[in-house]
């Protein structure tokens, strides 16, 4: 039996709350995964529903793994009930239905799924063809196109507030651009959900197939739908047996598309809904709260919750005002080395601001630091404080910033003090070039028509065919794509006697099909490992990475790393693995790649934050303009959301949370003087410890032009 007891009352209350439509409205830290996991694990317990009819739907790879291997220990009287559920996140989800359905649509079930920089690719070649010029680039476009297909609208339904150029401009790039996908047998991010939807809606039979399979579905993160993924579950939830979790006080997606008003509204679509609020936290120190609490306050439209908790008041919350961001990333620096078991005698050299309140200018600093420690003022020339080889772990520090080009200046003072880092959302294992090429040949014995792979991989390594030979190739691919879906390799490279190049060329080209058509013939019973190995052999990869160089061996080395990662595909006969592992890759996020094991300090936006937690916390250029954002500033939608921002930065911390916002900064050339954040206005005073004249924030508000106000959205 499922231990209930372990639960407070309101987790208890969620997990055995009836099958009807239910909203949990989960604080942060407040056991959301564990309150989901156990009401999972009930429901099977009790036997309210088969595991093959639950659908559990979250929104990171890491958030589904975590939950089926929590539902799997507690269900140890039911083995293998876990493996039954259907479980994943919207996109792996959709994805895996339309291998098995998109047939009705026209597409192949060998599908390819492009990432953004695929995505990138193609709108910059239509782009070109269309001469548009710089002042319309193709990013532009990709982010128009993602916004239009959230939005459920193809490019004759398009309807996006654009003034009508604009618009027709839009449809032509969209349209152009969705040809060029079905022509390759490809489907972009948003083709996942856009398409689910579209089939569900165009197949009456295969919706109900589904409705049948899914009688009760669970979402988390629930806050962070858009209407894409709202209307799935409008069309999946028939039965109305819905159990949603979620805080629109942690409502942070907009610039993708989730609507807030999803959770908001629930009651409203569903009038006979339960709901519960789970408000203890049992992550955070009260001081920590308190900050949190009286932040969020700030938009007045919102679902109130007052977070509590049994954890003691802790350390107060500091305040830091940095002169500049390279003494903001030295204070986190030395505060890291500190903490994390530095020298404790280390002279940290703090101006003497007593003679001047209203602070000091960097050369007052200066000047006063070498009056006072003379040869050894280092507090501007001296190197930082060193990080000892004996030192507490790293993985429970971690510095939140609103935009990645922050962290340029806290990075240079880590490496000064060689501290260990690792940026969520930097440079990804699956970026890297030999990796890259890897993927494009693997996507191309799946489904040769992948024109974007194709381009990044037909002269790699060098043999003879340049732009103008793809050009033909591509050309050629697409007018036998139009007029016939689903050619085999085989007969491709039969029609292929008709395409115009030269004699080596065609040559070389001949020869490179024949080696896709050499992958895709391999016997099924053959595995990925397999697979990847003969494309090593058969394009002399292995002799061409290793050139004898340090790098070359790096790369290689690369190479071997991701047939071990092939390996856990090694079950399967290579189609299938061939078509899990890319979907895999294609999918995962941001956060998905973060090391779990290195011993570093994590940077990462606050985007990337949610659903993470950390002993000691530093939040970092907290000012105007930054957070919040400055296009943010116009619409007092956005300006929520950029206090939900701030919000789920403060909650993640357990401990110690540092605060740090710069009086100057340097942007694009140019030093600006810059203006507290208004949230940091709205803090109580008696939960901080201010550094460096930080109070000064709440003085007269009339001199820093600091106002806060509740939002209305």
């Amino acid at each position: 039996m499922i231990n209930l007891e372990t639960l407070n009352d309101r987790q208890k209350q969620a997990v055995t709350a009836g099958m009807g439509p239910v909203l949990v409205l989960a604080g942060p830290g407040s056991g959301k995964t564990k309150t989901l996991t156990y009401r999972i694990a009930y429901v099977i317990e009790k036997k309210l529903v088969h595991p093959g009819q639950i659908l559990a739907l979250t929104f990171t790879n890491k958030a589904s793994k975590e939950m089926r291997e929590r539902v799997n220990k507690l269900l140890t009287k039911f083995p293998g009930a876990a493996e039954r559920l259907t479980m994943g996140t919207f996109h792996s989800v959709c994805a895996r239905i339309l291998r098995k359905e998109i047939g009705r649509l026209g597409y192949g079930q060998d599908f390819v799924i492009f990432d953004s920089d695929d995505q990138q690719k193609i709108l910059k070649e239509i782009c070109e063809e269309l001469r548009l010029g710089k002042s319309l680039p193709p990013q532009l476009f990709s982010a128009l196109i993602s916004r239009a297909k959230n939005l459920l609208q193809l490019p004759s339904e398009m309807n996006l507030d654009l003034d009508s150029r604009m618009k027709e401009k839009v449809r032509e790039v969209y349209v152009r651009y969705q040809d060029q996908l079905v022509a390759q047998n490809a489907l972009d991010f948003d083709d996942l959900l856009m398409l689910t939807v579209k089939l569900f809606e165009a197949e009456p039979a295969v919706l109900e197939k589904y409705q049948q399979l899914y009688t009760y579905i669970l979402v988390d993160e629930y806050q962070d739908t858009n209407l894409a993924q709202y209307q799935l579950l409008r069309l999946l939830g028939v039965h109305r047996r819905l159990f949603v979790v979620g805080d629109d006080a942690q409502s942070i997606y907009g610039f993708r598309g989730s609507d807030i008003t999803n959770i908001l509204n629930f009651e409203k679509d569903f009038p006979e809904c339960e709901i519960i609020k789970l408000e203890q936290n049992y992550r955070s120190t009260r001081n920590i709260l308190a900050v949190a609490q009286k932040v969020i306050e700030l938009n007045s439209e919102q679902k109130p919750k007052t977070l509590w908790t049994e954890n003691h008041d802790g350390e107060k919350i500091t305040l830091v005002q940095a002169d500049d961001e390279k003494a903001e990333g030295e204070f986190v620096a030395r505060k890291i080395v500190e903490l994390a078991g530095g020298k404790k005698d280390e002279p940290v050299y703090e101006p003497d601001t007593s003679q001047n309140p209203a602070g000091m200018s960097i050369l007052d600093r200066f000047l006063l630091a070498k009056k006072k420690y003379g040869a050894s003022m280092a507090g501007f020339i001296r190197a930082l404080p060193q990080l000892p080889k004996d030192h507490d772990s790293l993985k429970e520090f971690c510095i939140l910033y609103r935009t990645h080009a922050q962290s340029r200046s806290i990075e240079e003072a880590l490496i000064q003090s060689g501290i260990p880092y690792q940026i969520v959302g930097g440079y990804k294992f699956y970026d890297r070039k030999e990796i890259k090429d890897m993927l494009c040949f693997l996507r191309l014995a799946q489904n040769y028509r992948d024109l974007v792979s194709l381009k990044r991989v037909l002269n790699e390594p060098p043999r003879g065919l340049g732009e103008k030979s793809y050009q033909v190739i591509r050309d050629f691919i697409l007018e036998s794509g139009a007029k016939e879906k689903d050619v085999p390799i085989r007969e491709f490279r039969s029609a292929f006697a008709e395409v115009k190049l030269s004699t080596k060329q065609w040559q070389s080209a001949q020869s490179f099909f024949e080696a896709l058509e050499e992958f895709n013939s391999l016997p099924k019973s053959a595995t990925l490992p397999e697979l990847i190995s003969l494309i090593i052999r058969r394009f002399r990869l292995e002799q061409t990475l290793r050139d004898g160089s340090e790098k070359g061996e790096s790369r290689w080395e690369n190479l071997e790393e991701l047939l071990t990662v092939a390996q856990k595909f090694k079950n399967l006969n290579w189609p299938e693995a061939l078509t899990e592992f890319l979907q895999e890759v294609a999918l995962l996020s941001e956060i998905d790649q973060k090391n779990e094991e290195k011993d570093a300090i994590t940077l990462m936006t606050l985007h990337s934050a949610k659903g993470l937690e950390f002993d000691t916390v530093f939040f970092v250029g907290l000012e105007e303009g930054i957070l919040p954002h400055s296009r943010s500033l116009v619409e007092p939608k956005d300006l929520a959301e950029e206090v939900r921002l701030a919000y789920v930065g403060l909650t993640r911390a357990r401990k110690n949370l540092f605060l740090v916002f710069a009086r100057s900064r340097m942007s694009y050339g140019t030093r600006h003087i810059q203006t507290p954040s208004r949230i940091l206005k709205a803090m109580p005073q008696e939960r901080l410890t201010f550094v460096s004249g930080a109070e000064r924030i709440f003085e007269d508000s009339g001199e820093d032009g600091i106002v806060v106000e509740k939002m209305e959205f």
